[in-house]
């Protein structure tokens, strides 16, 4: 009897180590295979792939021609390639400081805690970054039409000259810096408060007692303190600036059929990818180079900036 107990009270054991071992070694692998299934389909996949078709003539229906390095080759003499790179730092200096600005000032009122209805303000901030593609072009096509905008009519109620905004050059790029400054200005601020909330009170009920004002509250005390977050989000805003295409294609891709805008004041790195890619061209192997190129461009700048702004001290 004495042995069939023992028997029966092994079983039990053996069942509680196959379940520890589940849960400890393999229950943990199988929650985080999705993510992982699904980035190698969604992110790695095409990465790899592009690489690949970069170094192959395709137009993405027949066969792909190995070509090795031809079509970075072209790119290297592309001067298309270059006018985009040239726009898009030209609307890097127009956007990042703007946005960077007015971000930081709209998440410092926000969470001040004079201010009132504070969830329905963060709301009506955040709502142009959730405003579609569609609806920009269709909004401020409309706001800024040369002959029939809103913007103009003001303008010349006011006793001013109206602009060109869609055929000039200047003015096309100023539109789409304004443009772009408005739809993530509210994205930025959410990330600035985050930074803020994360800031130890004590220190604002310090000063406050030493008689500090609000902005010497805000220069003195809270700029210095979000210096790791100001540094995401310079990154993020120069990473996103080198990925424009949505606001300048719906304003002249689709309402104006012109390709780049005026002498390609606005034509982007992915908008010249795209125009390779899916216009009339379809040299896809021509239009993975661009991206690889882009991607080099990219993360070159990023370390540069990263190094720069982080300091010897960090």
């Amino acid at each position: 009897m004495k042995k069939s107990d023992g028997a029966a009270g092994a079983i039990p054991q053996a069942e509680m180590k196959g379940n520890y071992l589940f849960k400890q070694k393999i229950a943990p692998y199988l929650f985080v295979t999705p993510y992982f299934l699904i980035f190698f389909a969604f992110s790695l996949f095409p990465i790899l792939f592009s690489g690949f078709i970069s170094l192959n003539d395709w137009n993405g229906y027949t066969s792909p021609i190995f070509i090795g390095l031809k079509n970075y080759a072209e790119v290297l003499g592309d001067s298309r390639f270059y006018m985009a790179l040239s726009n898009t730092l030209l609307l890097m200096v127009m956007i990042i400081p703007f946005q960077l600005i007015l971000g930081f000032l709209i998440a410092v009122i926000l969470n001040d805690r004079l201010m009132v209805w504070k969830k329905a303000f963060r709301l009506l901030n955040f709502l142009p970054y959730l405003t579609t593609p569609i609806a920009l072009g269709v909004i401020f096509g409309i706001l800024f039409d040369p002959n029939y905008g809103t913007v103009n009519f003001v303008l010349q109620s006011l006793g001013l000259t109206g602009i060109n905004w869609t055929t000039e050059v200047w003015p096309s790029r100023i539109l789409i810096a304004m443009i772009t400054t408005w739809r993530y200005a509210g994205y930025t601020a959410v990330l600035f408060m985050a930074g803020i909330t994360n800031i130890n009170t004590d220190i604002y009920e310090a000063s406050e007692i030493d008689g500090a004002s609000f902005w010497q509250r805000t220069f003195q005390i809270t700029l210095p303190l979000l210096k790791p977050v100001t540094v995401f989000v310079v990154l993020s805003t120069l990473i996103g600036c080198f990925q424009i295409f949505e606001e300048p294609f719906m304003i002249f891709g689709v309402a104006n059929k012109l390709i780049g805008g005026p002498d390609n004041a606005v034509l982007s790195g992915v908008w010249l990818f795209y125009d390779t890619a899916f216009s009339n061209q379809l040299r896809n192997g021509y239009a993975s180079a661009i991206a690889v190129s882009l991607f080099v461009v990219i993360a070159v700048i990023s370390f540069v900036m990263n190094k720069l702004m982080k300091g010897k001290d960090d």
